[in-house]
């Protein structure tokens, strides 16, 4: 049996993830001193609530070593084999702690990919897992075809400010000055080494939505495009009906609430998509 195991960074919900057949692990969030595991414990509308609440901004950690050794000792146990594709290695040490965990474990049949992305693209990269091993293709088609598609996998969103990103340490004090300027949207994703960058900025949200539409002109349309938002559905759902009527062509993933782990680095108000460039 071929199992699928992503963490929550995906956008996955309890509901999907299980509707789906794929597994998941919780990154943590830390609110004032308390703990809540991302999607488990904390759903999207209660994450905003507290986000408003906090005195300070929410903290992020890494999906721990023996998370993964007991989804991976199961795999073993039961003699399956495993893909594992999680939120990019450089923004976060959960790919490490899962790498440990496989080494305690000790089985070579759980194969984790360096696949350096998260959320929308990596959303992406696992329902392309999973439509290969539901048309019961090997595990060595589904590896080659994510380490093909991986770096090629974009995300594009734009920002409110780019504080939130700052606070994190993502980015540099001086990328986020422009952040504070009135009306200025900053638009950032994940460079082609995985680490979040800032890719350009425009005076309002329809030239922010246009920069991230002209991306979609290099778009390899055969894999869908997801878009996504961070309490924001209605620019969300504009924005999507926008890039529809651009692109005819263009295969509709839907779209999905960003999750609460790359939530608290994006703050709120943020709408972006996720799409395979051409080769």
């Amino acid at each position: 049996m071929i199992r699928i195991l992503t963490d929550s960074s995906s956008g996955f919900s309890l509901e999907s993830a299980k509707e789906a057949g794929v597994e998941l692990v919780y990154l943590p969030i830390n609110f004032d001193g308390k703990e809540f595991f991302d999607v488990l414990e904390l759903p999207h509308e209660e994450f905003y609530v507290k986000l408003k609440e906090s005195k300070n901004l929410p903290k992020t950690a890494a999906v721990n070593q023996t998370a993964f050794e007991e989804v991976f000792e199961d795999v073993k146990k039961k003699g399956d084999e495993m893909i594992v594709l999680l939120i990019s290695d450089p923004i976060s040490a959960t790919t490490g702690q899962a790498r440990a965990a496989l080494e305690a474990v000790g089985y070579d049949k759980i194969h984790i990919i360096d696949n350096r992305r998260t959320t929308l693209p990596l959303f992406l990269l696992v329902n392309e897992a999973i439509k290969m091993r539901d048309a019961k293709k090997s595990v060595a088609d589904i590896i080659a075809k994510m380490e093909e598609l991986a770096p090629h996998a974009r995300l594009y969103a734009y920002l409110d400010t780019l504080k939130h990103l700052r606070a994190g340490g993502r980015i540099s004090g001086a990328s986020a000055v422009i952040g504070s300027v009135l009306g200025i949207k900053p638009i950032a994703g994940l460079g082609p080494d995985g680490k979040v960058a800032s890719f350009h900025k425009t005076m309002g949200t329809k030239k922010a939505c246009l920069w991230m539409l002209d991306k979609l002109k290099n778009a390899d349309f055969s894999y869908p495009v997801y878009f996504g938002h961070t309490n924001s559905l209605e620019e969300g759902e504009k924005f999507r009906a926008q890039a529809k009527e651009m692109f005819p062509d263009l295969i509709d993933g839907g779209i999905l609430f960003i999750s609460a782990t790359i939530a608290v680095h994006a703050g709120p108000g943020c709408v972006g998509l996720g799409f395979v460039e051409k080769a």
